[in-house]
């Protein structure tokens, strides 16, 4: 082959290579953006318009509405909602897409459970209840992670590629937030653990990050891992349900069981652990700092009450031993099974 040759065929495919990265980087991403955006069920929908949501399936409505520039659950005595909840809303209704029309007329709407009788229909409204959005969810799709829906006024069926029963389905749910506390657990700085009579005392030791017990004027090596565990669940603590009761018949007045956790930085949150609530594993709890009472389970009251001697590192000639799940099985005496 003639060098004239080999330089026109490398000019060809050095060309061919320009022309896909061109269409992978730019000319692709733009046509499928387009095709997405024309398959949208409200293209100009803006979330930060939304001022209220109001979500009915049947005679059980949920509304959601902006106050003081945070989101409270208005058919629940205005109770602080679930932020994250509410993001995940919006987000789903701007990219809300009709992946597939599967159907459509009005006859076609019981099928997929898509009647007013049975869907939920989430409605969102901007300033002086400008309706920004209003459609309709029915039944799961032919995979867990899809969904069939109508826009109001459409007799179009559509089919989403996206689970929206988990994110806008709370019939036999709350909004309401369900945060007891929620912290970063690397902050914890101090933890006071009291269980009765008993106080325990467990502060970190910021310069070689490792948790030591206070006692007296002694200092002995905790467990890390387990007060770790202890920082974990309290920074993530979640209530199981929304009682409704007193302090008094919480048995909170004066609690028994208190943690409180300090963070770096200052900021100290106090826990306070109640009675057993009737018929169930759970126990009354609430914050010292907030009149709102809650409910854990009895193994999350475990988790975070642990004994002494659980919390303390436990050596042999001065090697630390693995958590005890972990500790290796002692060797069998010769002659024993």
């Amino acid at each position: 082959m003639s060098q004239k040759r080999v330089w026109i065929s490398g000019a060809l495919l050095l060309a061919a290579i320009i022309l896909i990265i061109g269409w992978e980087e730019g000319l692709k991403p733009r046509t499928e953006k387009k095709a997405s955006e024309s398959t949208r069920v409200f293209p100009g929908f803006d979330a930060k318009l939304v001022k209220k949501i109001e979500l009915t399936r049947g005679s059980k409505k949920d509304i959601l509405s902006t106050r003081d520039s945070s989101w409270v659950v208005e058919t629940e005595a205005g109770y602080q909602a679930d932020a994250e909840g509410i993001t995940k809303v919006l987000e789903s209704v701007k990219k809300l897409a009709c992946g597939t029309e599967v159907a459509s007329g009005q006859e076609q709407f019981s099928r997929f459970d898509l009647d007013k009788d049975k869907a939920l229909e989430l409605k969102l409204y901007g300033g002086k209840n400008q309706v920004l959005a209003d459609f309709y969810i029915g039944k799961r799709g032919t995979t867990y992670s899809s969904s069939y829906f109508r826009k109001e006024g459409d007799n179009k069926i559509c089919l989403a590629y996206e689970n929206l029963t988990t994110i806008f389905d709370r019939t036999n749910d709350t909004w309401r937030d369900k945060n007891i506390l929620n912290f970063t657990a690397a902050d914890c700085k101090t933890l006071k653990i009291e269980d009765g009579a008993t106080i325990t005392w467990l502060d970190k030791n910021l310069q070689e990050n490792k948790w030591e017990m206070l006692e007296a004027q002694n200092k002995k090596p905790a467990a890390s891992w387990a007060v770790d565990g202890i920082c974990q669940t309290l920074s993530k603590l979640k209530t199981q349900a929304f009682p409704m009761v007193t302090p008094a018949e919480a048995g909170l007045e004066k609690a028994a069981k208190k943690i409180t956790v300090t963070l770096v930085g200052g900021n100290q949150y106090t826990l306070l652990v109640g009675l057993e609530v009737k018929g169930t594993q759970n126990y009354y709890v609430k914050r010292q700092d907030q009149p709102n009472i809650f409910e854990l389970s009895n193994w999350q009251i475990n988790s975070l009450f642990k004994k002494k001697d659980e919390l303390l590192e436990k050596t042999i000639e001065g090697q630390q031993l693995p958590p005890e799940e972990n500790a290796p099985t002692p060797p069998t005496p010769p002659g024993k099974k």
